[in-house]
């Protein structure tokens, strides 16, 4: 069950920003996890979200520079932020921000965390056959819809599922999501469909072991 904040601030008894701060620190402890080796079957594909600045009191423009020693701007071209989402079968997944939609940025983000010889499905872009070779996987391309499955088994369906879910779960029952905020969700849902439970979350929020679920 996902609470809003003023829900989760009346069941805990606290304030409003004492909600939203408690939140973003239980949800700090799982960004950034994309350390994670995957396996077998591998499903990649990128999406994009609109830039939010959500709860911001001060909107920039998109053509803004960053600060020295800011966090790196994550939009894309056209005000779009860049997500790569990769699931094996078994759902661990990892779910990097890019700081831009190239060959480059995909390669860094994903060979590093898919063992070699794998299956890697993914759909016709070239970034994903030079990293196909460069981890020497199988490469399985489903390319403009044209093919959907290849030999009943491999297919890109779970990640688009996938996709579409955290899509209408950040823009539903979220509400939106602030960009700058966006590696908290991404790691919430990701940490949910690893099922971990509340004692287990409590513990990573306060830097005991990391569980990474089965």
């Amino acid at each position: 069950m996902v609470l809003t904040l003023r829900e989760a601030a009346s069941v805990c008894g606290i304030n409003l920003k004492t909600a939203f701060l408690w939140r973003h620190r239980f949800l700090t402890a799982q960004a950034g996890k994309n350390d994670d080796k995957l396996s077998g079957i591998i499903e990649v594909d990128e999406f994009f979200l609109a830039y939010s600045e959500k709860g911001s009191k001060t909107i920039t423009t998109p053509q803004k520079a960053r600060k020295r020693g800011g966090d790196i701007d994550k939009r894309t071209k056209e005000g779009q932020v860049a997500i790569l989402l990769s699931i094996e079968r078994s759902k661990h997944m990892i779910t990097p921000i890019l700081s831009a939609d190239t060959t480059a940025e995909i390669a860094a983000n994903l060979a590093k965390n898919i063992a070699a010889d794998s299956v890697l499905c993914s759909d016709g872009s070239w970034a994903y056959v030079t990293i196909a070779k460069q981890k020497n996987c199988d490469h399985k391309r489903l390319i403009n819809n044209k093919i959907i499955v290849i030999d009943k088994i491999y297919h890109i369906q779970t990640v688009n599922g996938v996709i579409a879910h955290f899509k209408s779960w950040a823009n539903g029952q979220m509400k939106g999501v602030a960009t700058k905020y966006l590696s908290h969700y991404l790691a919430w849902f990701k940490e949910s469909n690893a099922k971990l439970d509340n004692l287990q979350i409590l513990k990573a929020a306060y830097g005991g072991p990391q569980y990474y679920g089965t």
